[in-house]
């Protein structure tokens, strides 16, 4: 065996083996704490101090490195305080490994009893700064080693030798820029700083110093008002304390701004009420004047130690995914003398406005992409490209820069990501749904609250997609309830960090998975929005009445009365409640205690919960859907254009942009209109023209009354001009719902399908449905008896297939077949038919 090396980090006194000697003067990753050191003669000894500490970590860590492993090779750390800015400088081809991310990315707590630091990295390339309270996540270094995973043994790859001495002294790692610390995190506790020690600045502006730095208080006090509705709140207590914790922290964020302290980063407040700890982003030499300002106010409840801990934070780096961020700003403020100068001579003024703008971003924004700031002085807009994702708080950084002539504010809804078309690949993506932030909220218990709890992941969900997450396919979002994944479409491959970003949205309470089940191509749609494309048979098995409990044990024939009462009525319970209903589809058969109705999408597998969580619904239907038909819907045939003519009186000015505008009206539309067929909104500013398609069947005045009106809380005027009725040449629906291949209006009407003509056939009938008593078989046979053209030594029953088969002798007489078999009771028959070679000896 090789001579063997002991090894100690000088970061958190782990000791391990080195194959031999030739390891020293290289750098290496302790497999522990993941701080990368130099081993050194002084580091391949152990410690004097702690023998027996010592002693227990080398057995401790003999079970994972074998003597004969080489160490495991670590990179060289990424630069970052002299790193080009902006698309000026051509990027690092390997700056796409690195760990991309914005924010919070590592918090501490000080509190004595060996509590210690946590990444809190944030690890998304396009991520808005994560809404979840930093100071929950705080644990104690015992829970903290506990739940640590156990490393992988590392491999014998050959270790590059780095001239960096990484165990330099505690002094002069204090005076290195604080970009380059923070990528070694410490497990001790970091020591308090006072002014006179916190580090040199001078490389760092205020905006850039409060990025670098996380400053954690303690609150060492708690309004008596607040400490008594938690004690109170016995049966929800962490959820009392959170919503206090979150309200305290925006008063704190609030009194902040008004107090101008120049380095906060509004926006960055956090509050863990059961920690005792406050914790936010600020210049370290502004501690003492943030800790005043918060003492001072009567408002906020809580009072700080005047002295943080403080914590060095990364400075965001180049994302490295080659693509460009446009985001739009509404120019909420302009400098008088800059006002006068664009009212005199609007051209001018605006372009040296403009050049003036991109200097400063150039200089103050690293991200700022220069030269492609663009001014819309006549809708207040102020568009920039940017190299990353911006940060929630991009507009307080810009409006903190010194001499900048305006105040913005972002305009909602509008980043997008800039892709090539080499960039663009469709691609549909399925995670695992891990939980929910508030598990207490979401029973879906099956009640009238399982429609409310699915629609609030549905729109929880929504969110990210269409406004934190750009790219995504409209239409695709599909939430399986029963195997529990999220499926959705997006026009590119998605990012390594996409479910994170999702699920630290400030709307969204799903949590998926890290990594997708299963990544690939589009598959086909399962819906056509607003359009049908499945009608659905589900049976009646229990019945109850107003304000009365479930009945069970009622008989048939009292059921069958209650539902041909309610026949009349149900097209309304389910209009609006039921996701994906398609207007006045509904079909009753009391006698067979059978419902059927038509969806704009494939049934989803909890439909069964969703029908009996109807809240006017006064039956339930089996969990077994009996029958699935597709159906044929011609769009030119069953739909009418209506066209208004619009003066929008807030298209020049403050709060309103065009997108915005469209993409809530969309929302409008599809909300209040059940006939609206989705994403078919035109709407011309410039011309003043709104076009819409809706189908057929409807009441025209009472639509047209809900556009008007609501397009006026928009304060848009709208005018109806017409209506333009459906051009095609096919059969539509008298109210604008699909015709049920092959089966006419679905349930109550017989079905052919392909039939060929001659007398000697095979006929095959598919039925949907059999409520008969006796046995399936017996039933069919009898069925066919008396018909001489059937040749009954060729018939045959599929149960399974719910299929029955047999061959003519001679012409088929389809209509007669189709009353016999329902009297047998088969429903939601389709018969078919092919043609078998005459025999040899039917000349004969």
């Amino acid at each position: 065996m090789s001579e063997t090396t002991v090894i100690e980090c000088p970061n958190c006194g782990a000791t391990f083996k080195a194959k031999s000697k030739a390891a020293l003067g290289k750098k290496v990753a302790c497999p522990k704490c993941q701080v990368p050191f130099v081993i050194s003669t002084q580091s391949s000894s152990p410690k004097s101090k702690k023998p027996q500490q010592a002693a227990a970590q080398q057995d401790a860590w003999d079970d994972l490195w074998d003597e004969e492993d080489d160490l495991e090779a670590s990179p060289p750390p990424r630069e970052t305080a002299n790193r080009p800015r902006g698309r000026s400088a051509k990027r690092n081809p390997s700056s796409g490994d690195s760990l991309k991310w914005i924010g919070l990315a590592a918090i501490v707590v000080v509190v004595g009893g060996g509590i210690g630091l946590i990444a809190l990295s944030s690890g998304s390339s396009s991520s808005q700064k994560s809404t979840d309270n930093l100071a929950s996540k705080l644990m104690t270094k015992g829970q903290s080693e506990e739940n640590t995973p156990e490393k992988a043994e590392p491999d014998n790859a050959a270790m590059d030798v780095v001239q960096v001495n990484t165990a330099e002294p505690k002094a002069a790692a204090e005076q290195k820029d604080p970009a380059v610390i923070a990528s070694t995190i410490p497990e001790k506790p970091v020591a308090p700083m006072s002014e006179k020690e916190t580090p040199d600045q001078r490389s760092l502006t205020p905006a850039q110093a409060a990025e670098a730095h996380l400053l954690v208080y303690q609150i060492v006090k708690v309004d008596a008002g607040v400490t008594s509705s938690l004690s109170k709140a016995t049966r929800n207590q962490k959820l009392a304390s959170d919503m206090f914790s979150r309200g305290i922290a925006n008063t704190v964020d609030q009194e902040l701004q008004q107090a101008k302290i120049p380095s906060y980063l509004s926006g960055t407040t956090q509050i863990d009420l059961e920690k005792k700890l406050l914790s936010l982003q600020a210049d370290p030499q502004s501690a003492k004047q943030v800790a005043d300002s918060i003492n001072k106010s009567v408002a906020i409840k809580v009072q700080v130690a005047e002295t943080p801990e403080v914590v060095a934070l990364e400075l965001p780096v180049d994302e490295g995914d080659e693509l460009d961020y446009k985001i739009d700003f509404e120019i909420k403020q302009l400098e008088e003398s800059f006002s006068k100068q664009i009212t005199a001579n609007p051209t001018a003024g605006a372009s040296v406005l403009a050049q003036l703008l991109n200097h400063h971003l150039s200089q103050a924004i690293p991200e700022y992409i220069p030269e492609t700031l663009k001014l819309d002085l006549e809708s207040r807009k102020m568009t920039v490209h940017l190299t990353r994702y911006p940060e929630m708080f991009l507009y307080s950084r810009i409006n903190k820069i010194p001499s900048i002539p305006v105040n913005v504010v972002p305009i909602p809804y509008t980043i997008r990501e800039l892709r090539t078309p080499d960039q663009l690949k469709p691609t549909q993506v399925t995670f695992k749904i891990e939980g929910f932030k508030n598990d207490h909220t979401y029973r879906f218990e099956e009640g009238h609250s399982y429609n409310f709890d699915r629609g609030r992941v549905y729109s929880g969900l929504m969110f990210p997609l269409t406004n934190v997450i750009t790219g995504y396919i409209s239409d695709s979002l599909d939430v399986n309830f029963v195997e529990k994944t999220v499926t959705f479409q997006l026009d590119h491959e998605p990012g390594r960090n996409l479910s994170k970003r999702i699920n630290e949205s400030v709307f969204n309470d799903t949590l998926l998975s890290d990594q997708p089940l299963k990544t690939g191509p589009p598959e086909t749609p399962f819906r056509t929005p607003g359009r049908p494309n499945k009608l659905v048979v589900m049976r009646i098995n229990e019945a109850r009445e107003f304000s009365k409990s479930i009945f069970s044990d009622l008989n048939p024939d009292e059921v069958k009365r209650l539902l041909a009462k309610e026949a009349s009525r149900m097209n309304s319970y389910f209009n609006g409640d039921l996701s994906g209903f398609i207007a006045d589809s509904l079909e009753v058969d009391p006698q067979q205690l059978l419902i059927a109705f038509q969806l704009d999408r494939t049934p989803p597998a909890d439909l069964s919960k969703m029908v009996n969580s109807l809240f006017f619904f006064h039956f339930r239907v089996a969990d077994e859907i009996v029958a699935v038909h597709d159906v044929q819907y011609d769009p030119e045939s069953s739909e009418k254009s209506m066209a208004f003519q619009f003066v929008n009186h807030n298209a020049i000015g403050p709060h309103i942009d065009r997108d915005y505008i469209r993409g809530k009206t969309e929302e409008v539309l599809r909300y209040m209109l059940h006939r609206y067929v989705p994403n078919s909104l035109q709407m011309d500013f410039d011309q003043g023209t709104f076009d819409i398609k809706m189908r057929i069947g409807g009441n025209e005045q009472s639509e047209i009354q809900t556009i008007l009106e609501w397009q006026g809380k928009n304060k848009i005027d709208m005018t109806y001009v017409k209506t333009v009725p459906p051009q095609g040449k096919g059969k539509a629906h008298p109210l604008g719902i699909g015709m049920v291949t092959g089966s006419g209006a679905g349930m109550a009407v017989g079905s052919s399908g392909k039939l060929a003509t001659g007398k000697y056939l095979k006929v095959t009938i598919q039925y949907g449905l059999y409520a008969g008593k006796t046995n399936i078989v017996r039933s069919a046979r009898s069925a066919l008896d008396g018909f001489t053209w059937i040749d009954l030594k060729t018939f045959q029953v599929d149960e399974a297939k719910k299929e029955i088969t047999f061959e003519t002798t001679g012409e088929m007489n389809v209509p007669a077949l189709d009353r016999l078999l329902k009297r047998q009771k088969f429903y939601q028959c389709v018969i078919n038919s092919e043609a078998l070679p005459e025999p040899e000896d039917s000349e004969k």
